[in-house]
């Protein structure tokens, strides 16, 4: 990240930190979170994100978020370099999650997300339309301290994709296994691929991911994820650092999952081309 975003970080990080804090104790249902994120899309253009996390929970077991974001684009073509930044689209979240009775805490979960278009479509930093996308998945904890997951998400809207790391018009798949290594310490490892038929000229996505939280006080978490393409149709790499007490991921039954924290962080964002005029940077 350059200075100004890696300060703007910085200082987002230190409030995430007092408003998850203040929101913890005043309403126990509300949680709080930003992250900062880095995608090498291909080998002409990258991303840089910073995203907040707003989450809400009105029983206990339906959930409401709101994940705004802004990003800056850097792009290469035809041997130029350029830049814009700016506001991306806006996720609306809902998710309801069921846990079974039984051994091994089996949970069934789904969500519906809106992707509203706030973004500059003209500049690369959102796709132009308001988007719509469902997801379901089911979870289920063989041990005490490990718990699996699998689940998949879809765009009903056209050719829009889900976020930055997704293709579009395929439907994203991804297994999960979670282990509590202490009270404190988490680790995930994720493996995610796009199902479905690409636009022409497109190669799915298939990723491998994972990442590990500390949660140094109380509810306050600390995570870092990654993930690395598998296929010239994925993101090269991506890295992320998040602090809060919300991780807001499109995973209804494992939202803490390194694969679904990523694509929160990059929810907003979207694979479109755009220009890069001067109103733009």
């Amino acid at each position: 990240m350059d200075t100004t975003v890696f300060q703007s970080t910085t200082l987002l990080l230190v409030v995430t930190a007092m408003l998850s804090s203040s929101l913890t104790s005043q309403a126990p249902g509300a949680r709080v979170g930003v992250s900062g994120g880095v995608v090498r899309l291909s080998d002409v253009r990258s991303e840089q994100v910073l995203t907040g996390i707003l989450e809400y929970d009105p029983t206990s077991w339906l959930s409401l978020s709101i994940i705004p974001s802004g990003v800056r684009v850097s792009q290469t073509l035809s041997g130029r370099s350029s830049s814009r930044s700016g506001l991306a689209d806006l996720p609306v979240s809902a998710t309801a999650v069921y846990t079974l009775p039984g051994g091994g805490s089996p949970s069934l979960g789904a969500g519906a997300t809106v992707v509203l278009p706030t973004g500059n479509a003209s500049c690369g930093l959102g796709s132009g339309v308001t988007s719509f996308a469902v997801n379901a998945g089911l979870s289920v904890t063989p041990l005490g301290s490990v718990r699996l997951s699998l689940d998949a998400s879809r765009s009903l809207s056209g050719g829009v994709a889900q976020s930055a790391l997704t293709t579009q018009r395929a439907t994203w798949v991804s297994g999960v296994g979670s282990v509590e290594l202490s009270s404190r310490w988490s680790a995930n490892v994720s493996y995610g691929a796009d199902l479905g038929t690409p636009d022409s000229g497109r190669v799915l996505n298939h990723e491998l991911g994972g990442g590990v939280s500390y949660a140094p006080a109380g509810p306050l978490t600390l995570t870092v994820d990654a993930s690395h393409g598998l296929t010239r149709g994925s993101p090269s790499w991506v890295l992320s650092l998040g602090v809060g007490t919300a991780f807001a991921g499109t995973s209804p039954v494992l939202p803490t999952a390194p694969a679904r924290r990523l694509q929160t962080t990059f929810g907003g964002t979207r694979q479109t081309s755009g220009s890069s005029g001067t109103t733009c940077r």
